[in-house]
């Protein structure tokens, strides 16, 4: 069944996917984060920072479907896909080491984002949708969009 995916289908299976790291983070990363980032981070802050996810998850989902080409595919793994699904994980592995604690989402980081991003980047690749310098100034892009995210919204920090 997956040898069969296109691009276009398998971006649908990123809503999904976020929606299943949220439901494990959901009960517990901001008790997690208080502690180990950021005493000023609210539950507040966690579900509406997670509702605008989800719903990001599905327009960019929409619109890579709809549009499948070069700049809207690089726009949608260097602003919204690589920094959700690839630096997401790093935070959530990175984070469980440092504290020496589990990391809520760490878990469907590691078991669905990973998977998830190397099918679509595959995908992505065999279309001709993204080239080997284009995925790596994504990635450069998305590491420095995510490490401002997460320190903005989670460690409070600017």
């Amino acid at each position: 069944m997956i040898d069969n995916l296109t691009f276009t289908q398998a971006v649908w299976l990123f809503c999904p996917a976020f929606v299943l790291h949220v439901l494990e983070e959901w009960p517990r990363f901001t008790g997690w984060a208080r502690r180990h980032a950021s005493a000023r981070f609210t539950q507040r802050d966690y579900n509406v920072i997670h509702a605008a996810g989800i719903a990001a998850s599905l327009l960019a989902a929409l619109i890579v479907s709809r549009f499948p080409n070069r700049p809207v595919v690089f726009i949608f793994f260097a602003l919204v896909f690589t920094p959700a699904v690839l630096f997401n994980t790093l935070f959530h592995v990175g984070a469980s080491v440092l504290t020496r604690s589990y990391c809520p989402g760490m878990i469907t980081a590691v078991v669905i984002y990973l998977p998830l991003f190397a099918l679509i980047t595959d995908l992505a690749r065999k279309e001709g949708l993204v080239g080997i310098v284009s995925l790596l100034a994504t990635l450069v892009i998305a590491g420095v969009f995510h490490t401002w995210e997460v320190g903005h919204n989670v460690f409070k920090t600017w």
